[in-house]
């Protein structure tokens, strides 16, 4: 009698974790618990059974901008107990302390690269697994826990962030009342509109660098999110060249000084400053109008990184127009909307550090 109650017991928790097609679905047969679950379709079409969201306590996040975006929820019964410990490099810490405390205790070690080890993973004891790609999805193939992929493969940066957002509160349900991040970007369009009608002189020409070794430079053309937010914030990319990945192409000196853009933007890699200071041996950015100008400037590091779309990305739009023409919004005024934002968003009150080692990851602000 034992021994058939413990074989239908494990044979109903077996039938949870059948899955068909990405899709965790109940077996005909199995215990009646389906009205409990739900279904939530991640961003790559994938439906996944779920239970409620107050039954989600413990999450792994393989992609390292979900950390801080999740954290931005700031939810109370639900933590994450793994993640990739990119997510704590391209991040300000000093935000990240204010809104996820934690972060230097949440185990990393499960992960060699973006791939899981398995029995690792499973001690952590999961009850849902975010990721972005199936990339992030080695070593999950067996695993009886809810993947959902937040992997859109869209290069705007609004869409991508929206929606980002929106299948978090699916999947988390949060009781807060802020408004969605839709509104946000409306917000943020809006004012944006209205701040480059006001520029002097005509479109300036820009270029993000997504990545500088010193041997290899890499910027970001068509069809890359740099693209769209210079686009966005009133530039044309000089880098007008193909991008299918959004990962960067790779140029030359000689490219750049026939690009001769106004403004650079450096998503990752060699500090701006040191463009500015002629400190990358064998490469002489002299030349170029933008470091003539001074016009060289990192990607600020808020919940994210802001080359990217993040959760702060209705700001980077804005932080981009100031930038690029400071004739339309000072530093001042930035500063007084980001403040509101955070306020608003996260429930954070920034002072003059947070926002300057936001706006300045290396500590390299003009004085």
């Amino acid at each position: 009698m034992k021994k058939s109650m413990v074989t239908a017991g494990c044979c109903a928790l077996a039938a949870l974790f059948i899955t068909v097609g990405g899709w965790q679905a109940p077996v005909a047969g199995a215990a009646d618990t389906t009205d409990a679950f739900r279904t939530v379709t991640d961003l790559q079409g994938n439906r996944v059974r779920l239970p409620p969201a107050k039954d989600l306590h413990r999450v792994v996040i393989i992609a390292p901008p979900l950390v801080s975006w999740f954290a931005s929820f700031r939810l109370p019964h639900t933590e994450i107990v793994g993640a990739n410990s990119i997510a704590f490099v391209d991040v300000n810490t000093k935000l990240l302390d204010h809104i996820l405390p934690q972060w230097r205790s949440i185990p990393t070690g499960f992960l060699t690269g973006f791939r899981s080890n398995t029995e690792e993973l499973l001690r952590l004891k999961p009850d849902v697994i975010l990721v972005y790609g199936n990339f992030q999805k080695e070593g999950l193939e067996a695993v009886p826990i809810p993947v959902l992929d937040f992997y859109l493969g869209n290069h705007d940066n609004e869409v991508a962030s929206v929606a980002r957002t929106k299948l978090m509160r699916e999947i988390f349900a949060p009781a807060d009342s802020v408004s969605d991040l839709q509104h946000e970007w409306d917000q943020a369009k809006k004012q944006a509109s209205e701040l480059l009608a006001k520029r002097n002189g005509p479109r300036k020409k820009g270029m993000m660098i997504s990545s500088n070794t010193g041997d290899t430079i890499m910027v970001l053309g068509l069809h890359s999110c740099g693209d769209d937010w210079l686009k966005k914030s009133g530039l044309s990319n000089v880098a007008n060249v193909p991008d299918s990945q959004g990962a960067g192409r790779e140029i030359t000196m000689e490219q750049l000084y026939a690009w001769n853009p106004d403004i650079i933007y450096v998503f990752r890699g060699i500090p701006a400053a040191d463009y500015l200071k002629g400190n990358i041996a064998g490469q002489d950015w002299r030349p170029i109008k933008a470091v003539r100008n001074g016009a060289v400037y990192d990607m600020p590091l808020g919940l994210a990184n802001w080359g990217a779309p993040n959760p702060d990305s209705p700001l980077t739009l804005l932080w981009m127009i100031g930038t690029a023409y400071p004739e339309v919004m000072g530093e001042v005024d930035f500063a007084d909307l980001m403040k509101a934002y955070y306020a608003r968003r996260y429930g954070i009150a920034l002072n003059e550090e947070l926002i300057e080692t936001t706006l300045y990851p290396h500590g390299n602000k003009k004085k």
